[in-house]
């Protein structure tokens, strides 16, 4: 089963939206608790660092700004399975990744979901609003 099969079934389980762009890109939107929904960007891509082909789940939490304790989140990262905070295009965002020959299907459900309950409790923590 390929990566973006996997992510199709997790959504599709879980009642969520899985739109899927080409064979290197789609994007889930994953229900969570009180109505809320936040959504995952799952990028296919050669690895910089080992040439491998890699699955990155991405979420936005928010715009950055000075406001945010970069301190506070590196400390944080350090107790995530999956993930960790980026700063990207001025964006906050949580990102987990994997190389694609060796991530099982129950792989991709615990990224998915771990990128998803992250982003959307810090975008709460950050904006009080459901944005992504």
């Amino acid at each position: 089963m390929s990566i973006l099969q996997a992510v199709k079934q997790y959504a599709d389980q879980i009642g969520g939206t899985f739109t899927d762009y080409d064979h290197t890109k789609a994007i889930v939107v994953v229900p969570l608790n009180n109505g809320r929904f936040q959504t995952v960007l799952v990028v296919l891509e050669k690895s910089k660092t080992s040439g491998k082909e890699r699955a990155v789940f991405t979420s936005k939490v928010a715009e950055y700004n000075p406001s945010i304790d970069t301190y506070d989140l590196l400390v944080h990262n350090g107790h995530f399975d999956y993930s960790k905070f980026i700063i990207e295009d001025g964006q906050l965002k949580v990102v987990a990744s994997s190389l694609v020959d060796t991530t099982a299907p129950d792989d991709v459900k615990y990224m998915i979901q771990e990128v998803a309950q992250l982003a959307d409790h810090y975008e709460l923590k950050f904006t009080g609003k459901d944005i992504h």
